[in-house]
């Protein structure tokens, strides 16, 4: 492909010897195709699920694709898009992959994308993403899709993990709570809202120590605002203590499209017992709490 016009935003080089895994392929799959467009090297993506008529509304695959592997469905557009971009589809669930074939996945990968909504998927993927050190991105998108949450964990920049950023909703699953929030009310167009800012994210933590291009050098040597709240609904967050009208009052200038950039500490307390079993609270993502990968429930 002729990447003229992506010159100054990013480094062609990183991205062709950049490798990615991304573990599920429904509303992210078109992140597949905007990294084909960007140059990327290899990119691996994990998921079990079928196409079925109802993802063609909010995820982007084809009539034709209906009934085919959605890592295969999405193989074959990005060998449309970009042949020269490794690809590799692996029809399994990623909770039940082994601890050989997290280990095989994930050893040279530059970047972890938590595509997945399912709670104990993003929980295995926070511990790989502190076991092998990659940086790693977590989304999910709220009721009625009025607005997405991203969290990240950059190893050695972020002082937190996913997990103390989320230390909430890992109290609510421990209590029992059982998530029935799904894509109804969503749009393809909601859905491309989340995925043009993970995806610029992205293209940011890979290009961190990059100093000439415009993706490079957002983060420094620290970074502690590491969960993003980004808002497609005016009303969201507005109401009495809502943690948007907080932010900015009733601003008239503020309605939404807005995001917020919120400041994560590492969750710890003067009782080791209580520091966050993930990272040990520490507030340095390079030392691992030495939880094992596989821990079912991850409380």
């Amino acid at each position: 492909l002729p990447f003229e016009k992506t010159k100054g935003s990013v480094d062609l080089q990183i991205m062709q010897n950049a490798k990615v895994v991304m573990i599920g392929s429904g509303g992210s799959n078109y992140i597949g195709d905007y990294f084909a467009r960007t140059g990327l090297g290899e990119l691996h993506v994990v998921d079990f699920d079928t196409v079925s008529k109802s993802n063609l509304v909010t995820q982007g695959y084809f009539i034709d694709d209906v009934g085919k592997l959605k890592v295969d469905a999405l193989g074959e557009r990005l060998q449309r898009i970009n042949p020269n971009m490794k690809y590799c589809g692996y029809n399994h669930d990623f909770l039940k992959m082994s601890n050989k074939e997290i280990r095989n996945l994930f050893k040279d990968a530059d970047l972890l994308l938590m595509m997945t909504d399912d709670f104990y998927a993003q929980a295995l993927g926070n511990r790989v993403s502190l076991k092998y050190q990659i940086p790693a991105v977590f989304a999910i998108m709220y009721k009625n899709a009025r607005c997405s949450e991203v969290s990240f964990n950059i190893p050695g920049i972020t002082p937190a993990c996913h997990r103390c950023a989320t230390e909430e909703r890992y109290a609510a699953y421990q209590m029992g709570y059982v998530n029935n929030v799904t894509s109804t009310g969503s749009t393809m167009i909601h859905t491309q809202s989340l995925n043009s800012p993970i995806s610029l994210l992205s293209l940011a933590i890979l290009h961190r120590d990059s100093k000439d291009t415009e993706m490079g050098s957002w983060f420094g040597k620290k970074w502690d605002r590491n969960l993003i709240q980004v808002r497609t609904h005016p009303d969201f967050g507005m109401e009495r203590n809502g943690f948007f009208r907080d932010t900015f009052g009733e601003q008239p200038r503020v309605f939404t499209f807005d995001s917020v950039w919120q400041k994560v500490e590492p969750d710890s307390s003067e009782d080791i017992e209580h520091n966050c079993p993930d990272c040990g609270g520490t507030g340095d993502l390079t030392i691992a709490a030495g939880i094992p990968l596989h821990e079912s429930p991850p409380f």
